[in-house]
């Protein structure tokens, strides 16, 4: 099978807690005149911060779906998926968004080990969807 592969959806939290940075750190630095050490600081800053939010994605491959969070990827079989659906759950969770988010729940609770589903905004979700039932029919959406 092929490797599918699907962005994180950027709804405008991320957009907000950027400006929000901009606003806090770096405008009263140009305003005020505070030296570069710490104008270079706070870039580095808003530049962390957009690789974070652009490290969130998602890949399918094989039976497996690939999450990954700060570049940092974590496996589930996709063939233990129950159910996804969508949520407005504010939930912390691999997911940029938070109004355009799935929540997937797993048939076996040792998966997440834990109760609580796992919460993502790819980008096409109808495709991600699609794209998970073509290797596991019996997911509900």
């Amino acid at each position: 099978m092929e490797k599918l592969f699907f962005k994180s959806a950027w709804g405008w939290f991320p957009w907000a807690v950027i400006v929000f940075t901009v606003a806090v750190c770096i405008l009263p630095m140009v305003w005020l005149g505070f030296d570069a050490g710490i104008f270079i600081m706070a870039i580095g800053f808003v530049l962390f911060e957009i690789g974070s939010f652009g490290g969130v994605y998602y890949k399918i491959e094989d039976d497996w779906l690939i999450v990954y969070s700060f570049f940092r990827p974590t496996r589930y079989l996709i063939s233990k998926i129950a159910s996804v659906t969508p949520t407005k759950s504010v939930l912390a969770a691999p997911a940029v968004s938070l109004d355009k988010r799935l929540a997937i729940k797993f048939s076996d609770r040792s998966v997440l080990k834990s109760s609580m589903p796992l919460v993502v905004s790819p980008e096409r979700a109808e495709a991600f969807i699609a794209a998970l039932k073509a290797v596991n029919p019996a997911i509900e959406a």
